[in-house]
């Protein structure tokens, strides 16, 4: 077996999600059987498929085939049956299907044929025994994503995933068709968007226009693994020839010093893979909880077991309600699968482009991430602006009294902030830092709202006569104009509140890099 144990830093109160797949690694000496999948689609896609646009619609259409050109006739509500169109494409074998639909009475066109019809020469080996696969094979396709992808693309092929809505965009053809043929849909897609409806099958009418992807099968004693680049695409399944099975095995997901259960589940197969274990971490966890896989009653021996594991911990999640007739850009992260941050600009469009990125405002092209114009946006030139919360000793009331960069250059403008039991502010400008060593220095002001300052005070009396900003924490906000900056680190001096024995120290604090 392959039991493996992950150390982690939870606490108790935090909450996780632990994401996984797994698959096997036959024995060199057995005699099995892989499933391949083709690098390509079987239809000359041409469009990028991150920027489609609604005047692309048809030209998609026409790149797309119907399940078969056969299809019968439908008349008051139900297709009627007759031989000419039924294939009885009913088995679980895909070659099986995929004969049936091109040896109809009348087929013309068919996904079954596009599949049938592939042939790829690789290292002067053709390899032209494709099919169309199952909706099982499909749904082995679409767990194994994440392990196909990364090795289809980087042996030139098209990736699997489809991050469209649309479902001409998103769907593949299944060799699959109902045993009852007069429903209005005995034929079957899947999604390959996870995002929205992937891995689910529809039930369509044949009629309907849908990728192709082909995968073909052998037999070899090779020593091989899901993922592997081998004879002609991408493995995506091994059984053992020899005993006609699946490899399967039982797992158990423990956590924490008492071995806590959070997950079990038997007879897993090569492929599996989980969407997401949810776990509110407790005392009975305790704190830096190690999360065990553990694996028992194979029934395929020796194999080893791999397991491809991700853990995520839920922050505290910001909703912001954006009023009508405004716009706002958000920015979505894959990896943590949620809304992270938003950007200050608005274009109309964002387009790709071979490995950049662009916009459009007012019909005019800007390209982003442009190492040669910094800080230049949309024809205007804008500061660098850095934000952070100086939390070192997070319980100790603190006094704050200096500020320094570690950098190529001073701010044009610092802001600070505490909020304790009421608000404080000061700031800094460029002329008040001064320069030692590529280091620049500065004490920090007082607070422009003591009300101790008088009314009529200007400005300037205010930082000059208020109290020293005071707090457990502070805010810090910074603007550079300097475009080609580089900044080490900003760092918050001070000294323990009196009233307060824990000892404090002039300097130190969090850096922001």
């Amino acid at each position: 077996m392959s039991n493996f144990c992950i150390n982690t830093d939870f606490n108790p109160g935090d909450e996780i999600k632990i994401v996984f797949d797994i698959h096997n690694e036959v024995p060199t000496t057995t005699d099995k059987t892989v499933y391949i999948v083709d690098l390509q689609e079987g239809t000359p896609h041409t469009i990028a498929e991150q920027n489609i646009t609604q005047s692309d619609y048809q030209i998609i259409q026409s790149q797309n085939i119907h399940w078969s050109n056969v299809r019968g006739s439908y008349v008051n509500g139900a297709w009627q049956t007759n031989e000419d169109f039924y294939a009885g494409a009913t088995s679980s074998d895909g070659v099986y299907n995929t004969n049936k639909i091109i040896n109809q009475t009348k087929h013309q066109t068919s996904a079954a044929k596009i599949a049938s019809d592939i042939s790829r020469t690789i290292s002067g080996v053709t390899y032209n025994d494709w099919y169309l696969p199952t909706q099982g094979e499909l749904s082995t396709l679409y767990h194994l994503m994440d392990v196909l992808d990364p090795v289809i693309v980087a042996n030139g092929g098209s990736k699997l995933r489809k991050n469209h809505s649309w479902a001409i965009v998103k769907n593949y053809w299944a060799s699959w068709e109902s045993a009852s043929p007069t429903t209005t849909n005995p034929v079957i897609s899947m999604s390959f968007n996870p995002n929205s409806g992937g891995g689910a099958t529809f039930g369509r009418p044949k009629h309907n226009l849908y990728r192709v992807r082909a995968v073909r099968r052998m037999t070899t004693t090779d020593n091989v693994s899901v993922g592997d680049f081998y004879k002609g695409g991408v493995i995506f399944k091994i059984i053992d020839s020899d005993t006609a099975i699946t490899p399967e095995v039982d797992l158990d997901i423990t956590m924490g010093y008492a071995n806590t259960n959070i997950f079990s589940a038997n007879d897993l197969a090569s492929g599996y893979s989980n969407s997401g274990v949810e776990v509110s971490v407790t005392s009975t966890h305790g704190s830096s909880p190690d999360i065990c896989f553990n694996y028992t009653n194979s029934n395929a021996g020796n194999y080893q077991w791999t397991t491809n594991v991700r853990i995520f911990k839920k922050v505290e999640e910001v909703e912001e309600e954006i009023s009508v007739g405004k716009r706002t850009t958000l920015a979505w992260s894959e990896a943590a699968q949620r809304w992270v941050t938003r950007y200050s600009f608005t274009p109309e469009y964002f387009s790709t482009y071979k490995t950049g990125f662009a916009s459009f405002v007012n019909g005019r092209l800007f390209i982003h991430d442009d190492s040669n114009n910094k800080n230049y946006f949309y024809n205007g030139k804008y500061p660098t602006q850095v934000c952070y919360v100086e939390n070192v000793e997070p319980s100790q009331p603190k006094v704050f009294m200096t500020h320094s960069v570690e950098g190529n250059s001073e701010p044009s403008l610092t802001k600070f902030e505490t909020i304790d039991n009421w608000t404080m502010n000061s700031d800094l400008v460029k002329g008040d830092y001064i320069e030692r060593e590529g280091t620049y220095y500065s004490d920090m002001f007082g607070d422009v709202n003591d009300p101790n300052v008088g009314d009529n005070a200007t400005y300037g009396d205010k930082l000059m006569r208020g109290t020293k900003l005071r707090g457990q924490y502070l805010k810090v906000f910074m603007t550079f104009r300097q475009e080609d900056l580089e900044v080490k680190h900003s760092n918050i001096g001070y000294i323990t509140s009196k009233g307060h024995t824990t000892n404090g120290s002039r300097g130190g604090g969090q850096k922001a890099r």
